[in-house]
């Protein structure tokens, strides 16, 4: 698996993708990820590997600062011997130059000033460095760096630290990351590898983009019919499920209120109170269905039938004597198309084929189309 990078904003960044089907042209496509998923996870393991190490740390860092340091005092010195020889031979070479030449003169004893003001600000800038920079660590310091080598999460995710540094640090702890998908559900097998040879696995949980991929689908719609059997409220159901140990798909953890809600509304359950019931089906013409009732033959979400009524993939009416509902022409030939439309896979941006959003006319439209071509043909002739 290779990962891949977006510039969007608002995208996830990285994602993991399978290259079997680059390199195999023509095979199924294979299994891809978040990347935020994975790494989070790597990274806390990581960091419950490393926590026990925190003290011996703390020192190797407290060591490593120090002898930095060191090292940067040692050419200080070499900086400042440089100068205090460069000021003596200036010096020398003025006292020995006969006064006579006064032109030869006159240039060493610049060159002298010159060494001896260079002198000066290289000394000036020592006592700063040792002023800011000490060789040996203060108090604060050591507190300070014990704090961080505690807080590894804190250190992990600062400015300062590098991808290239957390790089260094994964593979110096990891030999070897394998994911396994399963199936189009959101459980993923993920085995480390650890340096030393020391194998452990997990099971994690990816975001989908629906419930039908949740491996324990069926268990979930069943355990809700349960608890709205025993009236529970939205909100207690919600509670249960999150005790229960379920959780929605995409990126919510928890249940919630609305959530359960939409779920059922999409189920074509109603949550809220009942609307007066319209059994009178003199309301309803020829073939036709109430809107509700067709998104449940269909088993489809009723918020996807008003939006396919909007853009015209239904021929509709809306029924004023029965509150305003909404009447869809459904024969058995629009109730076929209506099925190949629900299970048709969308390819976005390509639309979907034109004999399956074009609604057949009513037996009244058709009449009504038959007659208006009668007359034209009429006046013509």
């Amino acid at each position: 698996m290779l990962g891949s990078y977006t510039n969007a904003p608002a995208a996830n960044k990285l994602r993991y993708s399978c290259q079997r089907d680059a390199i195999d042209y023509g095979s199924d496509a294979c299994q891809n990820l978040s990347g935020a998923v994975l790494e989070s996870f790597v990274v806390e393991r990581l960091l419950q590997a490393v926590l026990p190490a925190s003290l011996e740390l703390s020192l190797a860092a407290t060591e490593d600062i120090e002898h930095e340091r060191q090292q940067l005092d040692a050419h200080w010195q070499q900086r400042l011997a440089r100068s205090r020889y460069e000021v003596e031979q200036a010096r020398r070479q003025y006292t020995t130059v006969d006064p006579e030449y006064r032109l030869v003169a006159r240039e060493l004893e610049r060159r002298w000033d010159e060494a001896l003001r260079a002198d000066e600000q290289l000394r000036a800038d020592y006592a700063r460095f040792q002023r800011d920079c000490p060789t040996q660590l203060s108090p604060l310091e050591r507190e300070q760096i014990l704090a961080l080598s505690q807080d590894l999460p804190a250190l992990w995710r600062a400015d300062t630290t590098t991808p290239e540094d957390r790089q260094t640090v994964a593979r110096l702890l990891l030999e070897q990351v394998t994911v396994a998908v399963e199936g189009n559900t959101e459980r993923i097998d993920v085995e480390l590898r650890w340096a030393g040879g020391f194998v452990s696995r997990h099971t994690l949980s990816r975001p989908v983009q629906t419930y039908k991929q949740l491996s324990n689908y069926n268990e979930l719609v069943t355990r809700i019919d349960v608890l709205r059997t025993e009236r529970k409220t939205l909100s207690e159901i919600a509670e249960a499920l999150n005790a229960d140990g379920f959780h929605p798909p995409k990126r919510s953890p928890r249940f919630t209120k609305a959530i359960v809600s939409c779920f059922l509304r999409d189920r074509g359950i109603r949550t809220g109170p009942l609307p007066r019931r319209v059994t009178d089906k003199c309301h309803l013409r020829a073939n036709e269905r109430w809107l509700a009732e067709l998104a449940a033959e269909l088993a489809m979400p009723i918020a996807t039938l008003h939006r396919w009524r909007r853009v015209g993939w239904l021929t509709s009416r809306k029924v004023a004597g029965a509150g305003g509902r909404w009447a869809i022409y459904a024969d058995a030939d629009e109730m076929h198309r209506l099925r190949r439309l629900r299970d048709s896979p969308r390819r976005w941006p390509q639309p979907y084929p034109t004999e399956l959003i074009t609604p057949k006319p009513t037996q009244e439209e058709s009449t009504a189309r038959n007659d208006s071509c009668a007359s034209s043909r009429k006046m013509l002739s």
